[in-house]
């Protein structure tokens, strides 16, 4: 009798796969969580590798956890990679830059500790969704699908999840930095106190607007990085050069080229040592 069942369950896996059914197996499956657990809550940009978590008094039940996990757990990238059509978001990074940035930056990572154990599992905000990370897909295999690819957490799930997403997200944007040593994510003045540099956090991008203190109009315009990325920006002692700290490339320099209408990136300029970052 179990030989006859063994046989039937093969027969099936095998028309799935030739079939293009919606079967896939699990990356990992996570059973009952027994006893108590503690978590935590990581936030932004690739967040689940941030070493730093939120402080925040929001917590989540062990078994909405798990059944969590288990339903990111279903979506395995290498069914998905022939079957793309099946997930219900798709962003090219390179054409869509700002979307990206946007999703990327709304990561949530959730984790679990139980039985010196963990476990953790990231949901993602779009449009007002919540999303999970499925994959990402290059051109070079198949031009015209390239992108991150995401899939819509079910309803029911996200009705659950939403208040703790939004409760946490919060904490986190209360919680960050506004300087990042002599660096202000809010606004900065330049020696003289002629030009403000003030800087506004998106959904996606960060866009630093240089304004004319003496006329009060914006006279350039310009967005250095997306939003996780953006550590501030600080002016030269002396002069109209303005510092912008991104976090993957450190300190670039921004200076007035034609007239104050126009500022770009000076490649070979040095920052000066009386400016710091965050870990000087």
């Amino acid at each position: 009798m179990r030989k006859k069942i063994t046989g039937i369950v093969l027969i099936l896996l095998t028309l799935c796969l030739f079939t293009g059914c919606p079967f896939a197996i699990p990356l990992g499956h996570l059973s009952k969580i027994k006893g108590d657990i503690t978590c935590d809550f990581r936030a932004g940009k690739n967040a689940t590798n941030n070493r730093e978590t939120v402080t925040t008094d929001a917590i989540f039940d062990k078994d909405r956890f798990v059944e969590l996990f288990n339903a990111r757990a279903k979506y395995d990238p290498a069914f998905y990679k022939k079957h793309v059509d099946r997930l219900d978001l798709r962003i090219n990074s390179k054409e869509e830059p700002e979307k990206w940035e946007e999703i990327a930056d709304s990561e949530l990572n959730c984790r679990a500790y139980f039985d010196g154990n963990n476990r953790h599992v990231s949901l993602f905000r779009y449009d007002s969704k919540l999303y999970f990370f499925v994959m990402n897909m290059g051109g070079r295999s198949k031009p015209g699908e390239e992108g991150y690819y995401y899939q819509e957490v079910p309803a029911k799930m996200a009705e659950y999840w939403n208040p703790i997403y939004d409760k946490v997200m919060a904490d986190y944007e209360a919680g960050r930095p506004k300087m990042y040593g002599s660096f202000s994510v809010e606004e900065a003045k330049s020696h003289d106190g002629k030009y403000t540099a003030k800087c506004q956090i998106g959904r996606g991008m960060a866009t630093v607007q240089i304004i004319n203190n003496e006329s009060g109009s914006v006279v350039f315009s310009f967005q250095p990085c997306g939003k996780g990325d953006f550590h501030g920006v600080c002016w030269e002692n002396d002069n109209y050069s303005l510092w912008v700290y991104r976090h993957n490339v450190n300190f670039v320099c921004y200076r007035m080229q034609a007239g104050e209408r126009l500022w770009g990136i000076k490649e070979d300029a040095r920052k000066p040592d009386y400016m710091k970052g965050r870990y000087d």
